[in-house]
């Protein structure tokens, strides 16, 4: 029997975004950790070949679902009302699909951006997720948060009491920047945007942006989201077209390569949780310009620029990046906010909230 259960079954390997990304990191620092607790992972088909780490540290528990999210959604409420034999289940997909009164929970929330922002969501959508965050905030013993946005956004909406938030922060390795060679010597300068498209990333900002700057390029990766067929419109019929590319997802090994040789990293994004790219990008010598919205200027904080979403003020900032002097400033500013986000800060968070449910 395991302490602690934690349900992945929601875990579609480059689909979830940087949800995906909080929690690889999360485990990997937990991995890191002797004095752990013993840890069970329930986990749909493929999450273990995309992450192999896994099951070198933690019990694992495939769990196969037929008829695709429905299906899923199915199991999760069948296999959690009952009892799995751990005294803590920990359900990281920001909902909690069913709970056994023998084991206490808790569960992790990213964001709720389908109240900050509800145009986005379709009303079923929105009514689903609702009902979810709802019973998930009933009846989970203590609610983990990437930043104190969402500990705010959870109090403003629900009137969850912030007090029984707790703030587990995602995980960075800080690495030192290296000079390399340009990707492709027909790139030059570029920017760089690593976001899956949905609508409030705001590719089609940057699209705009770049077409009036004529020395920078601009590079998008991520995976498909629901704006994703717009924004490629979008690129092909831009007068910069020749200077935009979307490379899709990509590997972390060339994700990293893109982060060190780009001019910076922009962001943005019209709402964000926490806005993990951004410390990516500061871990390796990437200059960040980013958004006012959401979670963005937490995150940011002095590490990086950020400003609001008008063009004039972007391009001026990301011409600022070309002198040397301000962009070695920023550099340093980033490496210095990227270490606050070290392996030990969020294992300790992580296996502090686990103590406290499973010794108080």
């Amino acid at each position: 029997m395991s302490d602690v259960t934690i349900n992945l079954l929601w875990l579609r390997p480059g689909l979830v975004g940087g949800s995906e990304r909080y929690v690889t990191q999360l485990l990997k620092s937990l991995s890191e950790v002797e004095a752990r607790p013993s840890i069970q992972l329930m986990v749909p088909p493929g999450v273990c070949e995309a992450h192999p780490f896994l099951a070198q540290y933690f019990t694992i528990d495939q769990q196969s679902a037929p008829f695709g999210r429905i299906g899923r959604i199915f199991r999760e409420r069948h296999l959690f009302g009952m009892d799995l034999g751990s005294p803590l289940v920990h359900h990281m997909g920001g909902t909690l699909p069913n709970h056994n009164s023998k084991a206490k929970s808790v569960v992790t929330i990213y964001d709720v951006q389908y109240r900050d922002i509800p145009h986005n969501f379709s009303a079923a959508k929105r009514a689903f997720l609702n009902n979810a965050i709802v019973r998930a905030l009933d009846t989970a013993d203590l609610v983990c948060v990437p930043s104190e946005f969402c500990a705010d956004s959870l109090h403003r909406h629900f009137g969850f009491p912030k007090e029984q938030c707790r703030l587990v922060p995602p995980a960075f390795d800080v690495q030192a920047p290296q000079e390399q060679e340009p990707p492709n010597a027909a790139m030059g300068k570029f920017l760089l945007y690593p976001a899956i498209t949905w609508p409030h990333k705001s590719h089609k900002f940057l699209i705009e942006l770049v077409e009036q700057m004529n020395d920078v390029h601009l590079v998008f990766t991520g995976g498909k989201g629901s704006s994703h067929d717009e924004t490629l419109t979008a690129i092909r019929r831009s007068s910069a077209a020749d200077r935009i590319m979307h490379l899709g997802v990509v590997a972390d090994e060339q994700l990293d390569m893109l982060y060190r040789q780009a001019l910076c990293t922009v962001f943005p994004s019209q709402y964000e949780g926490f806005g993990q790219p951004i410390i990516e990008a500061m871990a390796r010598g990437c200059p960040v310009i980013a958004s006012e919205h959401g979670a963005v200027p937490e995150t940011v904080g002095n590490g990086g620029i950020t400003i609001p979403l008008d063009i004039e003020t972007w391009i001026d900032a990301v011409q600022r990046t070309h002198r040397i002097e301000h962009r070695q400033a920023l550099i340093n500013s980033g490496l210095e906010r990227a270490a606050d986000f070290s392996s030990q800060r969020t294992s300790a968070a992580q296996l502090a909230v686990y103590s406290e449910l499973l010794y108080s």
